[in-house]
Order: C-alpha cells, then sequence, then structure tokens
C-alpha cells in the first residue's frame, strides 16, 4: 500500500480508544477547524447547504470507488468499540489517505481535510449525536455544516498550540 495510507493507518493504531477526556480545550479548535475545512471541501464539490453533514466520506461524496475495502482491510478500526460515529470519521480519513497517496487531485487538494478531527481523537476527544446536534463534551453543534463556516480563519493545530490551550485552560473558539 501507498506510504500516506500506512501513515494514516499507524496514526489510527496509536490512539488509545480507552482513554477519553472530554473537555480539554484544545478538542473545540479541532472541531471547529475540521468543521471549517470540511465546509470549504464542500464548497468545492457544490454540495446543497441542507446537505452538509458534520460526518461524511469525502471519496464517495466525489464518486470514488477505492479498490479495497477499508473496513476488511484496516483490522485497527476494530478497537474503535461502541463509537459507530467515530469508527465512521476514521474510515473515511483512511479512504481519503489511501486516495491522496495514490495522487487523486481532489484528494491532494485537500489532504488535511479529516486531521483536525483524528487529532481530537488521538487527544482523548469523541464526537456523538445527540438531539440533532454533533456533541464533543459540553460542545454541541448543527449536525448540518454552515455554509459560513468556509470564511472563518483558519486555526493553528500544532501540537504546540493544542497543549498550550490544554495547559492553561486556553477558550476555545466556540
Amino acid at each position: 500500500m501507498n506510504r500516506t495510507f500506512e501513515e494514516a493507518r499507524a496514526m489510527i493504531r496509536n490512539i488509545h480508544w480507552n482513554r477519553e477526556e472530554p473537555n480539554k480545550p484544545s478538542h473545540g479548535i479541532l472541531l471547529y477547524e475540521y468543521l471549517r475545512r470540511a465546509s470549504q471541501f464542500y464548497d468545492f464539490i457544490d454540495q446543497e447547504p441542507n446537505k452538509r453533514l458534520a460526518v461524511f466520506s469525502a471519496a464517495d461524496m466525489c464518486g470514488i470507488k477505492l479498490p479495497i475495502e477499508i473496513y476488511a482491510f484496516c483490522d485497527e478500526l476494530n478497537d474503535i468499540q461502541n463509537e459507530w460515529l467515530v469508527k465512521s470519521a476514521c474510515k473515511s480519513y483512511l479512504e481519503w489517505a489511501y486516495l491522496s497517496g495514490e495522487n487523486e487531485s481532489v484528494a491532494l487538494q485537500f489532504q488535511g481535510l479529516y486531521v483536525p478531527l483524528i487529532k481530537l481523537f488521538g487527544r482523548g476527544g469523541r464526537i456523538r449525536y445527540h438531539h440533532g446536534e454533533l456533541t464533543s463534551g459540553r460542545t454541541a453543534r448543527s449536525r448540518i455544516i454552515s455554509v459560513e463556516m468556509s470564511t472563518v480563519e483558519p486555526e493553528d493545530i500544532s501540537e504546540e498550540t493544542l497543549d498550550k490551550h490544554d495547559i492553561h485552560g486556553g477558550a476555545a473558539t466556540f
């Protein structure tokens, strides 16, 4: 398999799925940045505003069929228990990493699409749907991504900056 895909698989394997820390300040920043990137992707594919789901397969949205079945091929996804939305997001990330590694142009253009979400999981955060909203810890957002999200400034999601927010209790963007 390609290097980008194998690196993505390693990222998923290295997440401690039994550890959940629901309310770190970095989680809000990462979720916000993911929604911003997702909104830009939706703008690119010209998705209708009321169909911009927060968790989606970019490969499916682009109509790209992978030559492998991610759930069958990536046994690291089996480590994610009782978190169907998290598992689905990780599957979408792995699909996108595979396509990036195969030099698929749209995947290369939006290569970092899922990175904030995977970083969120790596820092002990999780996402869920609850009462029609996407939740992460105490934060709740619409499960439909606003068109306006694509116009906001990007967040610095470097490990150093995220660590500073978590240590000093910095305010999240929400």
